[in-house]
């Protein structure tokens, strides 16, 4: 069993039944469909014993694989991002938020149709409302067709283990990965549930086969079978571009007054909700009921109705630079956007920047025509050195001729492919015919970061310090978390929501005693969710320590346990400690 489990129901004690009884359940449901099956704990698994069989089914953690890894593996739920981050896959964190049913479903593909032909059961419902919430919304059918993967009655009766997906922008991008099929999230219909790159398969739905719906365990043997075929057909992309050209779309479909507009009445409307909710809670506590610890902090947390101006809405979308220029003109800044759409490249994993070059030569960024021109330019020795930049700026190369580079282009034209979530990158189509693996980027997981300013890599830096009290070593100690405009951290979810609260975490060196009660800053209501609360821009949480007693050269060790998202985009929850010397 998993140390941290992100689960649908709060009942005490279901986690812990549930996980008595996964692991046998997958090998129950396994042998009755193939001819061998072996089973081992996570905690004994080593790489080398895929080496003894067809395929590995990867349902918990931690677990880390040689970059080299090539065998066929099928990755569930949060193992996709777990396993596939530091590998450089397409399975990033998008959201742990993937619920029972899927759409958006390639119904042609061979997991549902080979060995087990599969009739799926698609029955048309409402689209999720967070489908909406983005420029991918203005076309979005109002329905879709879905189809139940986790069964309905198990889900209902005992709430399952929540599933995850992954970005689907770009992720078709290279000829090593495809997104087969999305699912019922609170993130977008692009949001991939079921997918493969290279010789991984993610199944991003949490049940175990006794949770699933007989179509659902027929294309689980499916997908099984199908990632077979890729044995030691390693990827041949690495993502290291989470921003795509979409987050242009993103932004102009944002700048937008009628969408400030809106979500200022949001944010009152969902104070009065948040006051009525502290109402009826101080009415149970009343009566004796036990409302749990987070409804404890929920009801002491002041209500704001403070919110930004127009000027600071569209500061944070567009820039300080960009707005120093149009002002709260919207059509300018779509005008600018739309005119510029092909010459945006990345300035960092999270952001994209202008190319001058490529906009000063007028060709499309991700047309192979640039190429050519760029090596006709080195041909003739006109603007050399902006010729060279963009060659190596998109492509994966580093020639020091232009006969070189004439050559390596002429010899690879036909064989070219064009990746966004790649790096901007044209790379060499090589999959399939090596198994080395070509793609020269690496991926970096995003580092904690202590103090100082949150960045687009880790949005949300956490400080910590004591304010003077009444003397005598007895202060409070102040938790800052310092969010980056655009992002947020949960005050406040509804039941069965899987984002995770902010809490806040204390170790005290012995001698030291710290008050029951921490208070925090206003949250605010997060429009389009009811009942959900959130921070933004700063968080303080605060708490008295007596430290009187404590030795000297001791520390005391506190931070926070948080999720951050932005509209688009989830991180994984993470924990940062700060210590500070007695």
């Amino acid at each position: 069993m998993p140390k941290n489990i992100v689960y649908y129901s709060t009942t005490p004690n279901i986690p812990e039944k549930v996980y008595k009884t996964r692991m046998a359940d997958f090998k129950a449901f396994l042998e009755q469909r193939f001819t061998e099956v072996r089973v081992v704990d996570v905690a004994d698994y080593k790489a080398e014993m895929s080496d003894g069989v067809d395929v590995t089914l990867m349902d918990a953690g931690p677990v880390a694989l040689p970059p080299d890894f090539n065998r066929p593996m099928v990755l569930m739920h949060a193992m996709a991002p777990n396993v596939g981050l530091p590998l450089g896959l397409k399975f990033d964190w998008y959201c742990q938020c993937l619920d029972d049913e899927a759409l958006n479903i390639k119904t042609s593909h061979p997991i549902f149709n080979t060995p087990n032909a599969v009739k799926l059961t698609l029955v048309k419902k409402p689209t999720p409302g967070s489908f909406f919430n983005g420029h991918e919304g203005t076309k979005t059918p109002r329905q879709m067709d879905m189809w139940q993967v986790v069964k309905r009655e198990g889900s209902a009766k005992e709430p399952y283990l929540i599933g995850m997906v992954s970005h689907g922008e770009g992720f078709n991008d290279s000829p090593d990965a495809e997104s087969i099929s999305g699912g019922v999230c609170l993130k977008n219909a692009e949001a991939v549930a079921l997918g493969r790159q290279g010789n991984f398969f993610m199944w991003g739905f949490a049940g175990s086969p006794d949770y699933m719906t007989d179509e659902a365990k027929d294309v689980f043997v499916n997908a099984i079978c199908y990632i077979k075929k890729f044995d030691h057909l390693q990827a041949i992309v690495k993502k290291v571009q989470i921003e795509t050209r979409s987050g242009i779309d993103e932004l102009i479909y944002r700048l937008n007054k009628d969408l400030y507009h809106q979500a200022i009445i949001a944010r009152k409307e969902g104070n009065l909700r948040m006051l009525k909710m502290q109402q009826e809670l101080k009415e149970k506590k009343a009566k004796g009921e036990d409302i749990g610890h987070g409804n404890e902090m929920f009801l002491k947390m002041p209500v704001t109705n403070d919110t930004q101006s127009f000027e600071d809405y569209v500061k944070g979308y567009a820039g300080d630079s960009l707005f120093a220029v149009y002002g709260t003109n919207m059509n300018l800044y779509h005008q600018y956007y739309r005119q510029n759409y092909e010459y945006f490249y990345p300035s960092g994993a999270y952001t994209l920047q202008l190319d001058r070059d490529a906009q000063k030569l007028g060709i499309s960024n991700r047309k192979i025509a640039l190429l050519d021109q760029c090596v006709h330019l080195l041909e003739i020795n006109k603007d050399v050195a902006m010729a060279q930049r963009l060659l190596e700026r998109y492509t994966t190369e580093k020639f020091n001729t232009a006969a070189d580079w004439r050559k390596w282009l002429n010899q690879n034209r036909h064989n070219l492919f064009y990746t966004e979530s790649g790096g901007f990158k044209f790379m060499v189509n090589t999959y399939g015919k090596s198994s080395a693996v070509t793609a020269r980027q690496s991926y970096q997981l995003p580092k904690a970061v202590i103090s100082g300013e949150p960045t687009t890599a880790d949005p949300v830096a956490v400080s910590a310090k004591f304010i003077p009290g009444n003397g005598a070593k007895k202060d409070s100690l102040l938790i800052e978390a310092k969010i980056l405009k655009g992002w947020h951290i949960y005050a406040y979810v509804p039941k069965d929501n899987p984002f995770v609260v902010t809490e806040t975490r204390l170790e005290l060196p012995e001698g030291a005693v710290a008050d029951r009660e921490w208070k925090t800053t206003a949250a605010v209501p997060y429009p389009g969710n009811d009942g959900m609360f959130i921070f933004e821009g700063k968080a303080n949480f605060r708490i008295m320590i007596d430290y009187n007693k404590a030795k000297a050269g001791t520390k005391i060790k506190c931070g926070l346990y948080y999720q951050v998202c932005d509209e688009n985009k989830c991180y994984p929850p993470k924990e940062k400690i700060v210590e500070i010397l007695i």
